[in-house]
């Protein structure tokens, strides 16, 4: 595979894949299992690294929080990691935390997107659906090979199958509150969780042609204490997606 790498990076074998995150907090639980570490490049406010987790060569990235930030970084990404002409291109995972917003969901659970949508996009004065923006699709479907592989990989030594859910996330700019996110349920029926970066990764990958999927622990459940529940939570919902995603990668296609 032919990928365009950062002078300062290390060789490695063939990505399999690109994983984004947005902050710190999240990115800590990957560099801490992998077995090799390159250096950080800095591109844009993205921090590239690559790094070896489960025997395979991962992209790791950090984004910046928010849909700006998450659909450059991803775009940066992406364009490094672009296959050899006729290949398939590297499979692409948002992981980090999330808020629960799904009736079942607990703190600690794990979400995987089956479905992404963008809560802040509404023009339906214009014919489309609520989350969807113009000229792009409704909403955007995880890679079924990515759920089969996590379906089949028992998930994690921490995370048993009662705790993990497929299912939609929503994408917004805001933290949601009780408010919002009674209001989401209302509008967006079976809704499991929320975060601030799904959905604008889910829409670069789509557009350059790119599978992917999104693996959320999660942090808090948009109620009264959410913002305390997301300091007092956010490490270990950060672990659990990291373990999740690793399982992941463990059980992908070689």
């Amino acid at each position: 595979m032919n990928i365009a790498r950062p002078a300062s990076s290390p060789e490695v074998r063939e990505i399999a894949a690109v994983v984004l995150v947005a902050m710190p907090d999240e990115e800590a639980p990957f560099l801490e299992r992998a077995t090799t570490v390159g250096e950080p490049v800095s591109v844009g406010l993205a921090v590239h690294r690559y790094v070896e987790l489960e025997g395979r060569s991962v992209l790791l990235v950090r984004t910046g929080i928010g849909l700006v930030n998450a659909a450059g970084a991803a775009t940066s990404a992406i364009l490094e990691s672009a296959p050899a002409e006729g290949e398939t291109g590297a499979l692409v995972i948002s992981a980090g935390t999330a808020g629960g917003v799904g009736e079942w969901v607990r703190v600690g659970d794990i979400v995987v997107g089956t479905d992404y949508i963008n809560i802040d996009a509404d023009a339906r004065a214009f014919g489309y659906v609520l989350g969807q923006v113009p000229r792009m699709p409704a909403s955007y479907s995880a890679s079924s090979e990515a759920i089969e592989a996590f379906a089949k990989s028992g998930h994690s030594d921490d995370v048993s199958p009662s705790t993990v859910h497929f299912g939609l996330i929503a994408s917004s700019y805001s933290f949601v509150t009780p408010e919002r996110a009674l209001s989401i349920r209302a509008a967006l029926p079976g809704t499991l969780a929320t975060d601030m970066e799904s959905v604008a990764i889910a829409q670069t990958s789509y557009v350059h042609g790119r599978e992917f999927v999104s693996v959320r622990g999660v942090s808090d459940l948009c109620g009264p204490v959410a913002h305390d529940d997301f300091l007092t939570h956010v490490d270990d919902a950060a672990e659990r997606s990291a373990k999740a995603v690793l399982a992941l990668l463990s059980h992908l296609p070689r």
